[in-house]
């Protein structure tokens, strides 16, 4: 059992030490390395690297969870041994692919999608990595490869350095994976969507077109929320929703959009988004805890906080020109009359 006073990097590295020696017989050559893992959208964490020979790309294990169950009572070889076992399964799972494929934008031009990400706590990550800000969102590139044999689907983020190798610019990158999101998303009413995941929804009544909510993601369903970064997604998702709408930021797969009744309180949808961001969305998977509004009117999309505070400006501006006006009324029904003069006219000579 590990000493009280043992951190999690100190089991890290101890775990690490270990899985070398379990695995270089299986692995020859293979390399692990224990570092903290940090992550887009998602806290960092205490994790081994792990890259085999003559193989471009790695994997990563979170050994935190390991970690935890040590300190509940598990044994250190029981730790091991199934550390060993997630490390194989991973490996197993590593796309064949080599560091060349990978910065040839001939061959990764049609696979670059766009992804949307919260910029709280990312900063650092975000340094490294082409991207634009929308909000308080930041707008990165992933590229999504072939599935495997088993319908799996392996990706990357694009950094600096593979932007370096494509030999591209990131305004072309960004037009590229614009083009390839337009043929492959779409905006359904989720009660359709619950509908294909399980009949017994179908019937249920429909609601009505002000209180449905749409899904808008893409074709796979992965990293789908990025489709609202796309230059034409709002303008043709008012035309669907018919009129202003609210967006909720469901994961970073998808997002939710109500349209805007105009007596709906964001904020409490923005409780609702938090809550279930708490208990319901693995951390790697939330976007952000905020809600967010489109003006169908004025073609502009911000926090829904933000459009609040917009239109009580508007509506205090409003009042204080209908409030001159009224004193102006006032202040004329208050002057006294005064007889009306009419000027004598002269006679006509003929």
């Amino acid at each position: 059992m590990r000493s009280e006073s043992m951190t999690v990097e100190e089991f890290s590295k101890q775990l690490k030490d270990n899985l070398q020696g379990r695995l270089a017989e299986q692995y020859p050559g293979i390399e692990l390395e224990s570092k903290h893992v940090t992550g887009v959208g998602f806290p960092g964490y205490e994790g081994i690297v792990i890259k085999p020979a003559d193989v471009n790309v790695g994997t990563v294990i979170n050994v935190e969870p390991f970690f935890e169950e040590m300190s509940e009572g598990m044994t250190f070889d029981e730790i091991l041994y199934r550390a060993r076992e997630a490390v194989i399964s991973k490996l197993s799972d590593i796309p064949l692919i080599s560091t060349e494929r990978m910065t040839d934008y001939g061959q990764m031009q049609n696979k670059v999608i766009l992804q949307v990400v919260s910029k709280e706590g990312n900063a650092e990550r975000l340094s490294e990595l082409p991207h634009r800000e929308m909000e308080d969102m930041a707008v990165i590139f992933r590229v999504m490869l072939e599935e495997d044999g088993r319908g799996r689907q392996s990706s990357y983020l694009v950094n600096h350095q593979i932007l370096e190798g494509f030999g591209v610019s990131q305004d072309q990158l960004y037009s590229d994976a614009v083009s390839n999101m337009q043929k492959q998303y779409s905006i359904r009413p989720l009660f359709n969507v619950l509908a294909d995941m399980n009949p017994v929804f179908a019937d249920d009544p429909m609601p009505e077109p002000d209180n449905t909510l749409y899904v808008a993601t893409n074709e796979k369903g992965m990293y789908g929320a990025g489709v609202i970064a796309l230059p034409d997604f709002m303008k043709e998702a008012g035309e669907t929703v018919r009129g202003s709408f609210f967006v909720l930021p469901s994961s970073i797969h998808e997002v939710l959009l109500l349209k805007d009744d105009g007596h709906t309180d964001y904020r409490a949808l923005q409780e609702m988004v938090t809550a279930i961001n708490a208990t319901e969305v693995q951390p790697r998977d939330r976007l952000t805890d905020n809600v967010y509004h489109y003006d169908a009117a004025e073609r502009v999309f911000e926090t829904a906080k933000h459009f609040s505070e917009r239109q009580m400006e508007k509506d205090m501006s409003r009042g204080s020109v209908l409030k001159n006006l009224a004193d102006s009324r006032q202040k004329a029904q208050e002057q006294p009359l005064r007889p009306r003069v009419v000027p004598e006219r002269g006679g006509a000579v003929l």
